[in-house]
């Protein structure tokens, strides 16, 4: 397509969506739940004899979202450690064990599959094909337009497949005629063990691209110390045009605004498409105080992009609308595990027929606000008006684009450095902070009662254990503890665990700091 082709088959489909959007539901979830033998969901809708005219009419009646509450309430939803197989439901006088590939959408063919960003884990995989990438790029083509960029020159900071961002955007951009001039890759090709399936698909995906004409640019290194690479192309682009875009992550987006800046580079006009990780409100002003913008999206691998910020300003961050024809959201109060908060944690619902994913009340391991928008913006007049903010999440940390499981670093935490250095499963303790000028950072504390501890070893120990405990070679952890040790990510502490207001001593602390004057607070939010 032209980018003006692009854009008008966007807004065209997008309010046709909207005005559909409780019959596309229903149509999906009566092929794909109940008509679907194989689905997980009709275990827990026999259990409450649930059946599909029931749904009709709740939908009908009170709309999707109350309806979705309704299933809340009778047990019809997943947890995310449930959807990844780590901990059985037990639920309604049943009990079963999930495995991801039970959500796979059944009406997809399987062009090629990524990986979700989560490290030690293989991550979750997705199976993408041409249609639903095809309906995501009429969603940039709409987010780019929005932002006054539908033609501005672009640019990708993201790993190298089998991650997810890089490939996807780099077709998705293409199919919507401004193609990424530039892909900026933050590990080696060449330092990642695929298989050779992979690695001969990934060279036959940039094959077809020339031979139809129409290359993608392909990955050029640059570490996170190389962010200057990045700020000098937007620097160079906006010599040309008055703006030119940049996808991210929100703490990569950081670092290529403070290299511009000790360059005495000029970013005025530069549109960081950050995702990955939240876009905190220290991010933001770092961002903006070189003259770019940060524009918020917020997406998980089984469902795409869930959210995006719009061109009208907001107090919150990371303000996103919800693009509510593809994803319905609720929340439910749910126990964190090792912890004793209640949040409100987010429950997605695929509408999208294309989506990788069929989830129906699926939780993903985040939480924040739901509220009616009303901003004037084209996204609130096309009928996106819910909007969404303060998203975090409950079940791992987050950094540099990379995530921690959390229960998947309790083996590490409890168990492996304890009995390799000694102490007790509450002598460690994970703990995320941010740094004054937005960067994340992990510090490992470990208790100074250990005595003659060899800390390099420690850390070399604890980032082995990241990327070699899982029997997968081609692990996302292999970029992510790669972008870690450049980032110098995680750093040893020797100092007391932190315990909670509860006085327990949880594996992991998230950590809030108030800058005063003459010194740095301790204010912790119990999250993890």
């Amino acid at each position: 397509m032209t980018p003006e082709e692009a854009i008008q088959s966007a807004r065209k489909l997008l309010k046709e969506r909207i005005a559909a959007r409780e019959g596309n539901f229903l149509n999906l979830a009566e092929k794909s739940i109940f008509r679907y033998p194989r689905s997980p969901y009709l275990k827990l809708l026999d259990a409450k004899r649930i059946r599909f005219d029931d749904l009709k009419s709740w939908v009908e009646q009170q709309g999707i979202e109350e309806s979705l509450r309704i299933l809340q309430a009778e047990g019809v939803f997943f947890t995310v450690d449930e959807f990844k197989g780590k901990t059985p439901v037990i639920r309604n006088g049943i009990r079963f064990w999930c495995r991801e590939p039970m959500f796979d959408n059944p009406f997809l063919s399987s062009v090629y599959e990524v990986r979700s960003g989560a490290t030690r884990s293989a991550g979750t995989r997705i199976r993408i094909d041409f249609d639903y990438l095809h309906q995501r790029a009429l969603y940039d083509a709409f987010l780019l337009n929005i932002h006054g960029c539908l033609r501005a020159p672009i640019a990708n900071w993201f790993p190298v497949f089998p991650g997810a961002p890089g490939i996807n955007s780099s077709m998705r951009f293409g199919h919507i005629g401004n193609r990424a001039q530039c892909w900026f890759s933050q590990v080696k090709e060449d330092d990642l063990k695929v298989n050779l399936e992979k690695k001969w698909g990934t060279k036959l995906i940039f094959a077809l691209h020339r031979l139809y004409g129409y290359p993608l640019a392909e990955p050029v290194y640059a570490s996170l110390s190389d962010a200057h690479k990045v700020a000098n192309w937007a620097a160079r682009a906006l010599m040309e045009h008055p703006s030119c875009v940049v996808y991210t992550f929100a703490a990569s987006a950081v670092r290529v605004c403070i290299a511009a800046a000790e360059a005495n580079l000029n970013l005025k006009g530069t549109k960081f498409l950050v995702t990955g990780e939240p876009l905190t409100p220290q991010k933001k002003r770092e961002i903006e105080s070189v003259g770019a913008h940060a524009v918020p999206v917020y997406g998980i691998s089984e469902a795409g992009v869930i959210a995006a910020g719009c061109d009208k300003g907001n107090a919150a961050s990371d303000h996103c609308h919800l693009y509510k024809d593809t994803t319905a959201l609720i929340t439910h109060k749910h126990r964190v595990t090792h912890s004793d908060v209640t949040i409100e944690s987010f429950l997605f619902t695929s509408l999208l027929y294309e989506s990788p994913k069929l989830l129906l009340n699926v939780g993903m391991g985040d939480y924040g606000e739901i509220a009616p928008s009303a901003c004037g913006c084209e996204f609130a007049r096309t009928g996106f008006d819910t909007s969404i903010s303060g998203i975090r999440s409950y079940e791992k940390l987050t950094g540099e684009g990379v995530t921690f499981v959390d229960t998947d670093l309790i083996r590490i935490i409890e168990k492996d450095l304890p009995g390799k250095f000694g102490g007790r499963s509450t002598d460690y303790q994970i703990v995320e902070v941010e740094d004054a000028r937005g960067l994340p950072q992990l510090q490992l504390l470990v208790s100074p009662r250990i005595k003659s501890l060899n800390e390099t070893e420690v850390l070399s120990r604890f980032m082995f254990l990241l990327k070699n405990s899982e029997d997968s070679p081609e692990s996302w952890a292999q970029s992510g503890t790669e972008m870690w040790k450049q980032a110098r990510m995680v750093r040893i502490k020797r100092d007391s665990p932190i315990p909670t207001a509860s006085g327990k001593i949880l594996p992991f602390y998230v950590m809030k700091t108030k800058r005063r004057s003459t010194e740095t607070s301790r204010e912790a939010q119990e999250v993890h």
